[in-house]
């Protein structure tokens, strides 16, 4: 918001010819404002400096005044042509001496077609009072660059402008204008920026609030580059909606320097710039000539800026200015986003002084938008505090406070066995936390998506469309502040029946699934008759729920692969043409297509018209988006990779790849699955270990194969073969070629189509009559899959021969089937031998060509045996008639003479017949050697065959012996292992008894020694008791 008084409202208040406010003396102190203010202090208002940033609106013609649009002289000279100081022969006379840069006084300035060194102007974008921007291309780099040229002759407005090219180029970041060249033409400078395709922030902005999270992403940016700003010691001073461009790609850019300052260790005034000698300019001639020395040109207490957006500090009250007068600015952007308005709405103008006033806080954010999250809302009252001591010290700062409000930032803890990776599968909306690498795609897709109602986001195989609309795009759009409600589907082989089923729920009251299907079945039926439908109950329902609906159509190329039915697929694209309707309608529609399918859509002209307005191209990451993607997951989930080198190694290890993503999110799971949880790390052993990217992917190759049926697989090795050429490297393939490996040509495709959705083929978009290709999907899979180098060393032999048939076979088809071109001699015969062994099928187009190849062999042959017979036959005519002819000489002499010579005449006949004769039996015995010959060598093979087949069923009957001998032997093993287990048992059983029977005797022993014993005991006490002579007696 940039609003100036009238000078009715304003006595005291005047507006210089270059159209910024100047306030006098007078007018300040009747504010009571306090600084040293002089007549030549002046608000730079740059929009009022340049009337129009270099930028283009999409949505009109760039505006055009008539001030500067005659501003050749009137010498005439031809705008084509450069001279040697590297300007075009097409001359500027400078500005002009009538005033200080009024435009439209001056009738003379660049015009359409002047060429300046490499440069050539092509159209005016817009232009102010002292000064003018040019669209032009850069007929070197070929691209089109934005040129500001300066018309005023004031020296400090010239050293302002030298400023800005000095402060812009020292900012070398994404979201500030690049700024290419500076120079002098004419004795007026200009200088060259980046040529910026977007519209102004407060453009974007209207009157409308905006969701704190898309207020929080549109600020972000901004935010990022005053830091890089910052730390080069610049201030912006000037910061404002309008000097902030949201390009069609999505991006933000920061803008016009034009009144930066320039920070000088800690001096807390500024000096007066040493006066220029009157009528001198400085002059410019390059970026690197600009120096270091870009000094503020302000006076001691000068007040600078636009006045809506000035900090406290900038109303000369004696504070010097620092980083924190822009974030001052920051923060009045942000409140006016999330409020809708100024916080000093409704002050215009010098009421707007009230800045400057210390003691008067300024209104709180939710005072006005009291639905502002309350840690948000004190983000952006701390940055609108008066005393800069107070607010956040640096837009570093700023930056940590703002980030935790971005747009996905959100995130839910992730399970102790789940993986921050996708892996091979399509992310879905449930993975827009680990969702990262497509931020600027995603920025400009919802920059589209409020003009067009009908996108199609278009891309090759592995690009990661499903997955950026799903988990990037959606929840974008769900977490803007507008409520968005999100339907899917994919076409299938009945896309009506798809359409249905999502407007279905809508209608139906049925309480039963047979109900559900009946009805499902006569929407399906009532789409084919009013394709109109679907979008009505659309319509009404967001309405009704006051919210908008995307209704994304997955994988849209398989209306073309499973429908055959023409009618039925004009019907879903009528239904959705009915849908995406109007741009102010609450109902978008977004198509994912691979651009190989993308010529099919023009079957439904009406479509294809709506369609290629909205097709955006999603191509591969970018590398710092691979970057991104492969870290930012990891660190969400609080792991690290080991070092940044193994990053940069995998990195570059997909660097010109399809396919990429895919191949990084399976890798990086494989990673994920050995990581080292107690140092939570992802280590280079375990990416070594795993075999890298190529290891991983080979692996998965395997289990890709082993999910085939056998007849599959022969199908998966024929076409590996063909993607491969004789020198071992990827070949590009066409797909009706590949079709053509087998009279199943549906079978051909299914199976490709199962390949590439496994990622192991990638299929583009060819050019001319190439028609779609296919390669295999990452020049690893040649090297470091086992199966596959088998495959190939195992063809080795017939691939070079392949190569050279399908070479000629083509040169024979482009010369209208030439029959010079068919092979003779040799090759004949290497192609008859490659035929007998080959057990693969070829495509239509060799088959054809080998066969035209063999029949005109054949025919050669026959041509020669009839030569030859004809040859027999005309010297066997020859002799006869020369035979005749000699008898009619002899019967015309003399009859004496005849009988003289008979006896002679015989012996000649004779001896000629016997020659003839002799050499008719030679040529016989030849032949018949040649023919024993050969008959020899048949024998000899058919001999050898029966040996071999002998030895082999000999062999055979041997190894049926051996098996035989051997089951006889092994039985006979097996009864004696039983007889020797059995011996072995009776052998320790009798042991057993033989040792209890040991220790039975040893025990009846000791008994029997015991009673010995006590007998003997018993008679010495019988002896002891009676006497000895008892014991006589008793004997």
């Amino acid at each position: 918001m940039d609003v100036h008084a009238s000078r009715e409202e304003w006595p005291d208040m005047t507006k210089n010819e270059a159209g910024a406010m100047q306030w006098t003396p007078a007018a300040v102190g009747a504010a009571g404002m306090a600084g040293d203010l002089s007549d030549r202090t002046q608000a730079a208002d740059v929009e009022s400096l340049f009337g129009a940033a270099p930028v283009e609106s999409p949505t009109g013609p760039p505006g055009t005044t008539s001030s500067t649009s005659s501003g050749i002289s009137s010498s005439g000279i031809s705008s084509s042509g450069i001279s040697s100081s590297g300007i075009s022969s097409s001359t500027w006379d400078g500005p002009s001496k009538r005033g200080t840069g009024d435009a439209s006084a001056a009738g003379n300035g660049p015009r359409p077609g002047l060429r300046l060194q490499h440069y050539e102007l092509i159209r005016e974008l817009g232009s102010g009072g002292m000064g003018t921007v040019y669209l032009a291309r850069d007929v070197r780099l070929g691209r089109r660059v934005a040129i500001k040229f300066l018309h005023s002759e004031d020296a400090d407005i010239t050293r302002r402008f030298i400023l800005e090219a000095r402060a812009t180029a020292r900012c070398s970041h994404e979201n500030i204008v690049i700024i290419y060249e500076v120079g002098e033409l004419g004795g007026s400078p200009f200088m060259v920026l980046e040529f910026l395709q977007g519209q102004p922030l407060n453009k974007v902005l209207g009157k409308q609030r905006l969701p704190a999270a898309r207020a929080v992403e549109l600020m972000v940016p901004v935010v990022k580059a005053l830091a890089c700003a910052h730390e080069q010691g610049i201030v912006h001073r000037d910061l404002k909606p309008e000097n902030i461009v949201v390009t069609d790609s999505g991006a933000i850019k920061v803008l016009d320097f034009g009144i930066a300052k320039v920070l000088q260790g800690n001096e807390p005034a500024e000096a007066a710039p040493a006066p220029m000698p009157q009528g001198q300019q400085p002059r410019l001639h390059s970026v690197e000539g600009l120096g270091e020395d870009v000094s503020n040109l302000t006076r001691k207490g000068a007040i600078m800026g636009t006045m809506a957006f000035m900090s406290p500090e900038q109303w000369g009250i004696g504070v010097p200015i620092d980083n924190r007068t822009d974030i001052w600015a920051v923060g009045l952007m942000l409140f006016r986003m999330l409020a809708g308005k100024h916080p000093l709405d409704p002050l215009r103008g010098p009421q707007l002084m009230v800045t400057g006033m210390l003691d008067e806080p300024m209104p709180k954010l939710r005072s006005m938008a009291p639905d502002v999250p309350q840690e948000l809302a004190a983000v952006v009252d701390r940055c609108l505090l008066k005393r800069k001591e107070e607010r956040f010290p640096d837009a570093a700062s700023l930056l940590r406070a703002l980030e935790p409000f971005l747009p996905g930032r959100f995130s839910r803890e992730l399970r102790v066995d789940e993986s921050p990776y996708a892996g091979l599968s399509s992310f879905q909306e449930a993975d827009a936390d680990r969702f990262f690498g497509r931020t600027r795609e995603i920025a400009a897709l919802v920059n589209r998506i409020n003009d067009r109602p009908l996108l199609a986001v278009v891309g090759p195989s592995g690009t990661g469309k499903s997955s950026f609309v799903r988990a990037g795009l959606v929840p974008v759009l769900k977490r803007s502040g507008i409520a968005w409600e999100a339907l899917v589907i994919r076409p299938g082989r009945n896309p009506l029946s798809a359409l249905a089923s999502i407007v279905a729920p809508l209608l139906s009251s049925s309480t039963t699934i047979e109900d559900d299907l009946q009805e499902q079945q006569r929407l399906v039926e009532r789409l084919h008759a009013e394709p109109g439908y679907v979008g009505n109950v659309l319509r009404s329902r967001a309405r009704h729920e006051r919210r908008r609906i995307l209704l994304f159509v997955d994988q849209f190329e398989e209306l073309y692969t499973l429908v055959p039915d023409a009618r039925e697929r004009l019907a879903f694209t009528a239904c959705l043409s009915g849908i995406a309707d109007d741009a102010t309608s609450p109902i978008r529609v977004i198509l994912s297509i691979r651009s190989d399918f993308l010529d099919r859509v023009p079957e439904d002209e009406r479509f294809m018209a709506e369609l290629g307005q909205g097709l955006y191209f999603l191509t591969a990451p970018h590398r710092e988006g691979l970057r991104d993607a492969l870290v930012q997951p990891a660190e969400r989930a609080g792991y690290q990779f080991e070092s940044p080198a193994m990053v940069d190694s995998m990195l570059e290890h997909l660097d010109a790849t399809q396919g990429a993503l895919p191949l990084l999110q399976f890798a990086a799971t494989q990673l994920w699955e050995a990581r080292d949880t107690t140092n939570r790390l992802l280590t280079q052993g375990a990416y070594e270990a795993m075999g890298g990217i190529a290891g991983a992917l080979a692996s998965h190759a395997d289990s890709v194969l082993e999910s085939l049926s056998p007849q599959e697989r022969t199908l998966v090795r024929a076409l590996f073969l063909r993607l491969v050429t004789p020198e071992r490297t990827r070949a590009i393939v066409s797909l009706d070629e590949l079709r053509e490996l087998t009279k199943d040509t549906g079978e051909m495709q299914r199976l490709i189509d199962h390949l590439v959705q496994a990622r192991l083929l990638v299929v583009q978009t060819g050019g001319g009559a190439t028609g779609a290709t296919v390669e295999i999907v990452h020049e690893s899979l040649l090297h470091s899959w086992p199966t596959l180098r088998r495959w190939l060393d195992e063809g080795q032999e017939d691939s070079a021969f392949l190569e050279q048939l399908r070479n000629a076979a083509r040169q024979w088809q482009g010369k209208n089937m030439d029959p010079h071109l068919l092979w003779r001699g040799e090759l004949v015969e290497e192609a008859q031998r490659f035929q007998r062994r080959y057990r693969g099928e070829l495509p239509r187009l060799q088959q054809d060509f080998l066969a035209a190849v063999f029949a005109q062999a054949k025919k050669g042959k026959r041509l020669k045996r009839a030569l030859l017979m004809g040859s027999a036959t005309f010297l066997g005519l020859l002799v006869v008639a020369a035979v005749v002819a000699l008898v009619v000489i002899r019967n015309a002499q003399q009859e004496a003479e005849r009988q003289a010579q008979a006896a002679q005449a015989a012996e000649i006949i004779a001896r000629a017949a016997a020659e003839s004769a002799q050499s008719a039996e030679t040529e016989a015995k030849q032949r018949l050697a040649e023919v024993q010959a050969k008959e020899l060598e048949r024998q000899k093979a058919q001999q050898a065959a029966e040996e071999a087949n002998a030895q082999v069923a000999l062999a055979n009957q041997e190894l049926l012996s051996k098996n035989d001998e051997l089951g006889s032997a092994l039985e006979r093993a097996q009864e004696a292992q039983l007889r020797a287990r059995f011996a072995k048992k009776r052998a320790e059983e009798s042991a057993e008894s033989e040792r209890e029977a040991r220790e039975e005797a040893i025990r009846a022993a000791k008994k029997l020694s015991t009673l010995l014993d006590r007998e003997k005991e018993r008679v010495q006490r019988l002896q002891s008791q009676l006497g000895s002579p008892v014991i006589e007696v008793l004997k």
